[in-house]
């Protein structure tokens, strides 16, 4: 009977030798050329592109101040919406008018609603929440862009607080570390591939628009105002998700779902009150494009009026205040930065005189 040979044992091994090398030397040699290497990448971004070190809007950051809530603040001042309640919100104005320094809870390209569920069911709330409606945007099916961020407040490990923490100091260090600036994320946005006909929509990225605060305050990125390629950049995308957006359902189904958007409204805000808070709702400006296409697909007096009525709230909506309409939103849906705090400040008084003619009295506006 034949014996059997392992590979092992019919393969030869070879063996090859470690070179001899001053191997300090080369670790050396080697962190000079990660560090040159970084050095230019950071260059790039400061220099040819002018970016700035800012936070990274990150669903951590958010978890953070989402916990200033449950800290049972005193006269807690929330709010919500996206992205233009928080990019036109100057939160040190709205302190030196009111006091209350606010807690900023808008998301970008998201529906405030779950939020506002969220907070309605947290008992630690009982102050003010300040609801900003992009009116588009409360018909997503779900929460939009930041999905997971509730989610990830609950759920969030020990080990993700630390990461957050961790990484605030590289984020207000390097401009390449911003997540507009990753390198897969600039790899992915180069045209590879020439464009071809008849392919289904694919959502162009929306690029950075926003100088990011520790406290998610966040300013209108000055290069989208002053850059005219940039800017022409926003805008082309702001036109091409306005241009495809999905058909609108059937007139029941819409009507149904409307009607299930302001019923939810409605017990979300009897849920606040009944603990002694209180709902207002805003309505910042817009322009241009998007300015039409919301009067186009979401009229005033279907959408906003019946969701500040169904929630029996005082509305302050920018279109009934020149203080509130005449104001600069460079890339037609966000107030220029130079403009946010005057804004602010008039709105924050607007609210003041609405809701003392309201009856409504609460100390975080001094109404």
């Amino acid at each position: 009977m034949p014996s059997s040979t392992s590979s092992s044992e019919s393969e030869p091994v070879i063996l090859r030798p470690v070179p001899g090398l001053r191997w300090p030397r080369v670790a050396v040699a080697a962190l000079l050329l990660a560090a040159v290497g970084l050095g230019a990448w950071e260059a790039y971004w400061r220099v040819a592109q002018h970016y700035e070190a800012s936070y990274r809007n990150s669903d951590g950051q958010w978890a953070q101040v989402r916990r200033r809530v449950d800290a049972r603040e005193a006269n807690a001042t929330v709010f919500i919406g996206s992205s233009r309640t928080l990019f036109d919100i100057d939160l040190d104005v709205w302190k030196e008018e009111t006091g209350v320094h606010g807690i900023q809870l808008a998301l970008e390209g998201s529906n405030p609603l779950p939020v506002l569920s969220d907070i309605a069911n947290d008992e630690d709330f009982r102050g003010l929440l300040v609801v900003g409606i992009t009116p588009p945007l409360l018909f997503l099916p779900g929460m939009g862009v930041r999905a997971g961020v509730i989610e990830y407040y609950y759920d969030e490990t020990p080990s993700q607080r630390i990461s957050t923490q961790l990484s605030y100091p590289l984020e207000t260090t390097f401009a390449y570390y911003n997540i507009d600036t990753k390198l897969f994320t600039v790899l992915a946005r180069q045209p590879w591939w020439p464009s071809r006909p008849n392919l289904p929509f694919q959502q162009p990225e929306v690029r950075k628009l926003e100088h990011m605060r520790r406290d998610r305050q966040a300013d209108l990125w000055e290069r989208v105002e002053t850059d005219p390629e940039f800017h022409a950049i926003v805008t082309g995308t702001w036109q091409a998700i306005l241009e495809n957006l999905p058909p609108p359902p059937p007139e029941e189904v819409a009507r149904a779902q409307f009607q299930a958007l302001l019923d939810q409204v409605a017990g979300n805000v009897a849920k606040i009150r009944a603990r002694g808070g209180e709902v207002v709702f805003i309505r910042p400006p817009s322009s241009d494009v998007f300015r039409e296409v919301e009067r186009k697909i979401t009229p005033r007096e279907r959408v906003w009026e019946p969701v500040v009525g169904a929630a029996g709230a005082v509305g302050v909506h920018f279109e009934d205040y020149p203080a509130l309409s005449e104001v600069r939103t460079p890339e037609w849906s966000h107030i220029a930065a130079a403009d946010k705090a005057r804004w602010t400040r008039a709105l924050v008084g607007i609210l003041q005189k609405a809701m003392t003619e309201r009856g409504v009295h609460r100390p975080e506006v001094g109404s």
